[in-house]
């Protein structure tokens, strides 16, 4: 009987670790397992980066340009020269005869001469100032006329027909002697003033010529001036010229170039004063405004040429006469 509990206990562990085995086995294959999907994975695709080779750039060496200078340009004629005037006075041609003449330094006068009557210089030690006298060779006896615009005005220039000697050379100039206001003045109908006059001294060859004297006494206040020096009418001057000899040298004074702190008064007085725009015209540079913007070219190479010996270019240029000295050989 004992027995028969005991294998009744043993069918009963059996039957339950069937049972167990059996629900381990059931839970196992209940059990959800998931399944890797294959899903692609997108990999980058490496991309074809070009390749940057340094090249060879010939770049060019870094250069220094020089600033615009002042300095002109210089071209084979440089000098603004005059024209013959349209309706030149008639008067046939008689050159002067030159004559032994000294000045009171002992050099001779002749086509050639000038003496500097006046120099001065600025702060650099550059010449600003300066006047002289130079002889000039009468080509005929009449006074001529030409036309200046100045101001938007007419101004008539009278001159007379002059040749200088440059290094070696005579050269046809203008001697001018003064202006007045209109368009071809006759010189009878100049009026009344300081226009119609020119200062003139006539002597023969026994007096000695001194060029400083002459200057500092012709230019001397009005009050002290000698009566040497006296002004005559253009007029007078014009019936004058045919009665001299053949024997005559003209000598003239003037200042050439003027210092830069006297320009805007020399402007005023072209302004105001027809006779002085007249005789600073030749030496002057203006704008087409009429502003006065520097020195003429003639002016500088006058400068040059007088303490230099710097060569002319040919052309017909203009000189004026401040004091003139008309020297006669007879």
């Amino acid at each position: 009987m004992l027995r028969s509990p005991n294998r009744l206990l043993l069918t009963l562990i059996c039957l339950l670790a069937l049972l167990v085995l059996a629900s381990c086995q059931s839970a196992q294959n209940n059990r959800v397992t998931e399944t890797p999907t294959n899903t692609a994975t997108r990999t980058p695709t490496p991309t074809r980066t070009p390749t940057f080779t340094p090249t060879h750039t010939s770049t060019p060496a870094f250069t220094i340009t020089s600033p615009p200078t002042n300095t002109p340009t210089r071209t084979p004629t440089p000098f603004r020269t005059l024209s013959p005037t349209p309706t030149p006075t008639l008067a046939p041609l008689r050159p002067a005869v030159l004559f032994p003449y000294q000045d009171n330094f002992g050099r001779t006068v002749d086509w050639s001469y000038f003496h500097v009557t006046q120099i001065g210089y600025n702060y650099l030690g550059e010449v600003n100032d300066l006047w002289a006298f130079m002889a000039f060779q009468l080509l005929d006896r009449g006074i001529h006329q030409r036309n200046f615009y100045f101001q938007g005005e007419t101004i008539t220039v009278y001159y007379l027909n002059v040749a200088h000697e440059f290094n070696g050379e005579l050269q046809p100039m203008q001697l001018v002697l003064g202006g007045t206001p209109g368009d071809n003045v006759p010189i009878a109908l100049i009026p009344a003033g300081g226009t119609a006059y020119v200062q003139v001294a006539v002597r023969d060859a026994s007096t000695r010529f001194s060029p400083r004297v002459v200057h500092a006494e012709a230019n001397n206040a009005f009050e002290d001036r000698s009566e040497a020096y006296p002004f005559l009418f253009l007029k007078d001057l014009q019936t004058l010229l045919p009665e001299l000899p053949d024997e005559i040298i003209l000598l003239a004074n003037h200042p050439i170039l003027f210092p830069r702190n006297d320009w805007p008064q020399i402007k005023l007085d072209m302004e105001r004063v027809s006779y002085l725009a007249a005789q600073y015209q030749p030496f002057v540079e203006l704008d087409p405004y009429d502003r006065f913007v520097d020195q003429s070219a003639f002016a500088y190479a006058l400068r040059d040429h007088l303490l230099e010996g710097a060569p002319i270019p040919p052309g017909i240029y203009a000189y004026s006469s401040r004091n003139l000295i008309i020297v006669t050989g007879e």
